[in-house]
């Protein structure tokens, strides 16, 4: 399988924003390319709010509304951030979707091809497959500065940390003026918090008022990559059997994989199941997750990242992939699955500053991909695949065992 073509097909469909016609149409793309691969397949639709960007202008407007209040009724205006600042960190962690509500909904659809081999232990295969929206804060010189300052202070920047951390700062501020203290530099607090989200607003804008990019990296690489994968390890291992699941509306963001473990919940042991997510891989060297999340950093299954650990330090002498751990500030398909309380991890390439050029850009096209890159993250997922299978599948056949436990120590 010659995955650059693989991402030239995906790509070719454009406008795959997602709950867009273009995204119905790379499904039914991705249907037929399992099904060539000899793969049971069905599409599972769903309806999602993808529209995180007005999300996010609801809650920045909110937030200001309350910083005014403040100063006029300290009560009411601490009790209009204290809603927003809920909403924004249930939105942000992937949890009960509430200013969500108030944008518009679409329909989506997730690829799902479960084989059923009646083995002890299922490897879900995760990649998105829709594409984001650029804007504003996405360009090419902002998102080096956010990864320059990240490397210095040794701690990512996520892109909407400095509206997360702005509301809740208002929300301290309205704590404090309502027991009474009103010194100046509450007062000056106060005001540089809000004005960041009044900067946020265009920024936000932006984005809502822009189209989707061609997404070759974002995340045709990844799908690519799985695809290779299926064919390769597809009723190949010995104790697990190889789900694919392609998601629609990762870019929203999570809401297809969200739908779809709420759907399969009951089906799938969290204690047999595990989630391999592969997520931008068209440029860089590798990099596995070791924790992830918008306004908290989640931690990955220990046990999975004791694996990627061992294809590191044998990565050591040679070079190969280049493989090293990554907190990120971001969210992949993932998170979600490990909120839900499954055994996940995500592998992905970024450059030496730990960040991807074209992410959410225009120029995110297969000319800009790296073949290298590309193959460096199949092998990659190749040893960690015939680990999982080797060092965890064995106790999966002791029924008094938790092959997923986490080592505490």
């Amino acid at each position: 399988m010659d995955p650059l073509a693989e991402i030239e097909a995906l790509v070719a469909i454009e406008g795959r924003a997602p709950g867009s016609d273009a995204e119905r149409r790379a499904a039914g793309h991705l249907e037929r390319r399992l099904r060539d691969l000899g793969r049971e397949v069905r599409v599972e639709p769903v309806e999602v709010m993808p529209r995180y960007e007005l999300v996010h202008l609801i809650h920045v407007g909110a937030a200001i509304v309350g910083s005014v209040l403040l100063t006029v009724t300290p009560l009411v205006g601490t009790i209009v951030l204290l809603a927003t600042a809920t909403s924004l960190f249930a939105d942000l962690i992937g949890g009960v979707h509430l200013a969500r509500r108030l944008t518009p909904r679409r329909a989506s659809q997730n690829v799902v091809s479960p084989e059923d081999g009646g083995k002890p232990g299922t490897l879900v295969l995760v990649a998105h497959y829709d594409a984001a929206r650029t804007g504003a804060p996405f360009g090419r010189r902002t998102s080096e500065l956010r990864a320059r300052i990240g490397h210095r202070i040794r701690r990512p920047i996520g892109l909407l940390e400095p509206v997360f951390w702005s509301v809740i700062v208002l929300l301290a501020c309205g704590g404090l003026r309502l027991i009474g203290v009103h010194p100046g530099p509450v007062v000056l607090v106060q005001f540089i918090a809000t004005a960041i989200l009044i900067v946020s607003v265009p920024l936000l804008a932006d984005i809502a008022f822009s189209g989707p990019v061609p997404g070759a990296n974002d995340n045709a690489s990844g799908v690519a990559t799985v695809l290779r994968l299926a064919e390769r390890y597809g009723e190949d291992l010995e104790y697990f059997d190889l789900w694919v699941l392609f998601t629609g509306a990762g870019e929203g963001p999570m809401l297809g994989i969200r739908r779809w473990l709420r759907a399969h919940r009951r089906e799938l042991d969290t204690s047999r199941t595990a989630f391999l997510c592969v997520d931008e891989v068209g440029l860089g060297t590798v990099r596995y997750l070791t924790k992830e999340g918008f306004a908290i950093a989640y931690p990955y299954h220990r046990s999975l990242l004791q694996l990627c650990r061992q294809v590191e330090d044998e990565d050591q002498e040679d070079r190969r992939y280049g493989v090293r751990p990554l907190v990120s500030r971001s969210v992949t398909d993932a998170f979600a699955a490990r909120r839900a309380g499954f055994p996940a991890v995500t592998v992905t390439c970024r450059n030496a500053l730990d960040y991807t050029p074209h992410h959410h850009l225009a120029s995110d096209v297969p000319d800009n991909i790296d073949g290298d890159a590309l193959d460096r993250a199949y092998r990659f997922c190749s040893e960690l695949i015939e680990l999982i299978d080797e060092e965890i599948g064995p106790d999966l056949e002791r029924e008094e065992v938790d092959a997923f436990a986490e080592d505490e120590s």
